[in-house]
């Protein structure tokens, strides 16, 4: 079920306030294509969402009119799980791209990762040092997924202060989640207090003006029911800047998918995608690895000393 509106006054951009917008994309909603995977990771796209506007100011694409937060944490909580070894090779994606930032950090106290899934990136931050290491997560079944080595290590529900009430945080990490945060200004905030000086945040958003979105536009996999805003680099640089961070750091990355997650991921038609599945499952190709630059990017900062 799709989450109910949380009240009729329309936010102002979420990230600097600003309320000249221009339309982006109209509400886009069929109730037949919701599902138990409409909240989950990874999914088939459905290429639904709600009516977005583009901030004249800081370049956010956001939607104005918010769904209710319990609803949303409900539908979170509830959501089915079944991609973990595309959560795999994810984590070994960003912690490539992540090692050159994480090595010039010199605390090693905790690190947090905050929407983690089923715990993929925590054994690299354990490797990397970092004590203790703690993901959060809000889907119950992506942890009940989660290997019995890193389960300890995960802590259900949405992200709050509070959760980390008792770490102090060299490197807090948020990964494909900032899109879902119906406060993205107060989710930083929050992160900028929890670190200690010289601590690092690190996201990985999409790009909605990378070239490969720009090009399916309304048919890219970006354009999801679950993102409440989508990022351009302009205004993930104005998110760091306004909240404090400094040395801020933006790069396009590449992730490593097997083939037929790449398929998952086209528009093409359902049944096409069936027959092209079946192909490369024939041929053996299904879990060969491909890295592409598909529209993400990597952004860091770091808290004064």
């Amino acid at each position: 079920m799709h989450c109910a509106t949380q009240n009729n006054t329309e936010r102002a951009c979420p990230i600097c306030g600003g309320r000249s917008s221009t339309l982006f994309a109209d509400e886009c909603i069929d109730q037949r294509k919701i599902s138990d995977f409409t909240y989950a990771s990874r999914k088939q796209p459905e290429f639904m969402c709600l009516r977005l506007v583009k901030c004249i100011d800081c370049d956010l694409v956001y939607a104005p009119m918010l769904p209710a937060t319990d609803s949303l944490l409900i539908a979170y909580s509830e959501a089915a799980y079944d991609s973990s070894s595309e959560a795999q090779s994810a984590a070994r994606s960003y912690a490539n791209e992540l090692t050159p930032y994480v090595a010039r950090l010199v605390g090693r106290n905790a690190a947090v990762d905050v929407g983690a899934g089923n715990g993929s990136l925590l054994p690299w931050l354990k490797e990397s040092g970092f004590s203790p290491v703690i993901g959060i997560e809000p889907s119950r079944a992506a942890i009940e997924a989660a290997p019995q080595a890193v389960r300890h290590m995960l802590r259900e529900g949405m992200f709050s202060p509070a959760l980390l009430s008792d770490v102090r945080l060299s490197l807090l990490c948020s990964f494909m989640t900032l899109e879902h945060l119906t406060d993205p200004s107060g989710f930083f905030s929050a992160a900028f207090d929890l670190l200690e000086p010289g601590g690092m945040l690190a996201v990985i958003v999409h790009n909605w003006r990378a070239p490969l979105n720009r090009l399916l536009c309304l048919r890219s996999p970006i354009i999801d029911l679950e993102h409440l805003q989508l990022f351009s680099p302009q205004s993930v640089r104005t998110l760091f800047a306004r909240t404090g961070f400094e040395s801020i750091e933006l790069q396009s990355i590449a992730n490593a998918y097997p083939l037929r997650y790449w398929l998952r991921l086209t528009p093409l038609p359902v049944l096409v995608k069936i027959r092209i599945a079946a192909t490369l499952d024939r041929f053996g190709l299904s879990d060969k690895q491909i890295s592409l630059r598909a529209g993400n990017m990597l952004a860091v900062g770091i808290k004064p000393l």
